[in-house]
């Protein structure tokens, strides 16, 4: 009986110690798999601010032209005008027309992250601050730049009938090509210095325009934190 006994125990403690070990190494192997989530979605997001940069930094160019081709129609609406500083930003008429009447969109590479939120894959991020900050990007951050473009958006669109009705000479230079870009920049240069009501709208539209460049700007400052927070968690 006793060695029936020590037998069984023996049998016993090896079963209990298999199990043991398989359990270890099942729990190993669902850390590792973890873990190659882990860096395979944070490597992602890296990848993906790299686009959001390179896209803000365009962004950010664009519309600081747009201010810059405002304040020159602005700034000489006493009738002293100096082309040289509207070729220097362009030398379309196109792009002229553009920065009044149309407006620009803000929708930046968000694919990955897309992704990542709507499989729940963003569990296997254990760092909190990489959590936090990705929210106050693309949720708080964005919907600020976004409610900035509506805004603009609605103020361009009243720009349409009002220079129709009220200059439609500047509608007619736009696609005549016998008009040089030259030309065309006194005819929106007379027009702004003689109707105050369209130097208002200019006025807004220069309000409208610097607002959405540092909403811009802070969205870019997130993005970077963002930057720093999945680079510290990928080192760890």
């Amino acid at each position: 009986m006793k060695e029936y006994f020590i037998k069984y125990t023996i049998e016993i403690i090896v079963i209990i110690f298999s199990i043991s070990v398989s359990i270890w190494l099942n729990d190993i192997s669902i850390e590792n798999q973890n873990e190659r989530e882990r860096i395979k979605i944070l490597s992602s997001l890296q990848m993906e601010i790299n686009e959001i940069k390179f896209y803000c930094n365009e962004k950010k160019q664009t519309w600081e032209n747009d201010t810059r081709l405002l304040n020159e129609f602005l700034i000489h609406s006493n009738g002293t005008f100096n082309i040289d500083n509207i070729l220097k930003i362009t030398t379309s008429k196109n792009r002229i027309e553009t920065f009044m009447v149309l407006y620009r969109v803000f929708d930046p590479p968000l694919n990955r992250y897309h992704a990542i939120i709507n499989s729940g894959d963003l569990k296997f991020v254990k760092s909190e601050k990489v959590k936090e900050t990705l929210s106050r990007l693309h949720n708080t951050s964005l919907s600020h730049l976004e409610t900035a473009v509506e805004h603009e958006k609605q103020l361009k669109q009243s720009f349409v009938p009002f220079i129709t009705e009220n200059h439609p000479r500047l509608i007619l230079a736009r696609n005549n090509n016998q008009i040089s870009v030259n030309q065309y920049s006194d005819i929106l240069n007379d027009a702004v210095n003689n109707d105050d009501r369209l130097k208002a709208k200019f006025v807004m539209l220069k309000r409208y325009l610097e607002f959405k460049t540092s909403i811009l700007k802070v969205y870019m400052i997130n993005l970077e934190d963002l930057e720093y927070e999945v680079n510290l968690a990928l080192n760890n």
